[in-house]
């Protein structure tokens, strides 16, 4: 049965492994997403299949939602074994999938009707036609990039009626959120296989190195205008922190969203 959200504003948690997912609810995520080796960004902090079913049972019991972030991009030939692993994502338990392709989030739509579907981030989604466009291929939820300000947020929420998704804490944002292709470049011609960490191949943080920004983005001293704006997920990024640092840097978010709802006395 899929887990349904709560009313208010929620938080959305990455984990990267089992001890990131229970590190996670442990500090007041309301929701944890994951992902699956093989099928998220180049499986460099995925979940396997066995562990996949953990997770679940981790927020099941705690009665929070579990999502997957499936953001690789099958080729044609990959298509069964791809749509074969998202029916098994959902027989699982997984209450919400994150997709990155708009054909893919159209046969998933056709496939498995009723499970929640988000549009990545990675689909640039910045302006009310784009968010009715993804309405239409299915999808119910959108993760918009941190380039779209909080007041750009009621028109696109208005006009599409998708629930909206917003990073509370990522990477700074130097090229258009979810269109790095820095570590295809850097390993082409190397004969390490796939480049691209959307087609099997790793994300090796090519970023860390070059002279941009450091400072993460961070909407935690701006939530009151976001929630104001409309926003349904505050989500934070970061699968590939280890469960101690997560569980710091979501209770450090909870206390902040809690304050600005004017509920922490009730939690």
């Amino acid at each position: 049965m899929v887990q349904t959200l709560p009313a208010s504003p929620i938080l959305l948690a990455p984990a990267g492994s089992l001890s990131a997912v229970e590190a996670a609810l442990s500090a007041g995520a309301d929701a944890v997403y994951i992902g699956v080796r093989s099928l998220s960004r180049g499986g460099r902090t995925g979940l396997s299949p066995e562990a996949v079913g953990a997770a679940v049972s981790a927020c099941r019991r705690a009665g929070r939602r579990l999502h997957a972030a499936i953001n690789a991009i099958p080729s044609s030939g990959e298509l069964p074994a791809f749509l074969a692993a998202l029916h098994r994502l959902r027989d699982a338990g997984v209450d919400e999938v994150i997709l990155n392709d708009p054909g893919v989030i159209a046969l998933a739509r056709r496939e498995i009707p009723g499970w929640p579907i988000c549009a990545s981030v990675g689909l640039s989604v910045l302006n009310p036609e784009d968010a009715r466009a993804y309405r239409d291929l299915g999808v119910d939820a959108v993760v918009l990039p941190s380039a779209v300000r909080h007041e750009e947020i009621p028109s696109i929420k208005k006009a599409s009626g998708l629930r909206i998704e917003v990073f509370a804490y990522c990477r700074p944002e130097f090229l258009l959120h979810g269109k790095c292709g820095l570590t295809g470049y850097a390993v082409e011609g190397t004969g390490g296989g796939t480049a691209s960490a959307k087609r099997g191949g790793s994300c090796r943080l090519v970023c860390r190195n070059l002279p941009v920004p450091a400072a993460a983005h961070s909407l935690e001293d701006e939530l009151p205008a976001w929630i104001s704006a409309g926003v349904d997920v505050f989500k934070i990024e970061g699968r590939e922190l280890y469960a101690p640092a997560m569980e710091v840097l979501v209770s450090r978010f909870r206390g902040k969203l809690d304050a600005a709802l004017g509920t922490s006395a009730g939690r």
